[in-house]
């Protein structure tokens, strides 16, 4: 006589001869983006013609310019935004590329540009800071936060976006001091001064 097949033996029976479930697909992580994408999208975000339109532009990368260029030889001791020298600013307008620009709702704005620079390294740097304007769109403060290492031009625009983010977010870049891959000024010799406009070295 057979054993009668209870609920729970055939319950086991089922399962033995159900087809196995089907496999779910491996979980996979998309790859990260690339570093050229993310700064193109940022270059975007952060293009100065959203604030300065057209020729506005290159007005004001000529003011900014009036102070990180080197002054001509006849301004020596005196005022470098004297409109007589503002020929000599005018012809270096195309060696310099506003790369990054962002504008606070209290009036100050930030920038980061790539400038002409003189070294075995090469002949490229990054410089970040802010300033502030009039209504005639007349610089009234400026500042030169940092100065990037001589660095090929695509170094430059990703380290000057890292750069650039710490300083809006925080009004410094204390985070990178430490790490003369990405500054090389201010240091412990070489302040500005926010006075003069210009790059002192310390006593």
């Amino acid at each position: 006589m057979k054993a009668p097949i209870t609920a729970l033996m055939a319950a086991a029976l089922v399962a033995c001869t159900a087809p196995p479930p089907a496999e779910r697909p491996a979980r996979t992580t998309p790859p990260p983006e690339p570093r050229t994408a993310i700064v193109e999208r940022a270059k975007a975000r952060y293009d100065v013609a959203r604030t300065f339109p057209g020729s506005a532009a290159d007005t004001l990368l000529a003011d900014i310019i009036t102070f990180v260029h080197k002054r001509p030889a006849a301004a020596i001791g005196q005022d470098r935004t004297d409109p007589a020298f503002r020929h000599h600013y005018l012809q270096a307008l195309p060696q310099y590329r506003m790369v990054y620009h962002h504008a606070d709702t209290d009036g100050t704005h930030w920038f980061y540009l790539v400038r002409p620079a003189r070294s075995v390294d090469g002949d490229r740097r990054g410089v970040g800071g802010r300033f502030t304007i009039d209504d005639r769109m007349a610089l009234v403060a400026f500042e030169e936060v940092f100065n990037t290492p001589v660095l090929p031009e695509a170094e430059l625009e990703d380290k000057g976006l890292a750069l650039f983010r710490e300083m809006i977010a925080t009004g410094n870049v204390t985070a990178y001091m430490e790490d003369r891959s990405f500054i090389e000024w201010p240091d412990d010799r070489l302040k500005y001064d926010p006075e003069r406009r210009e790059w002192r070295y310390t006593e």
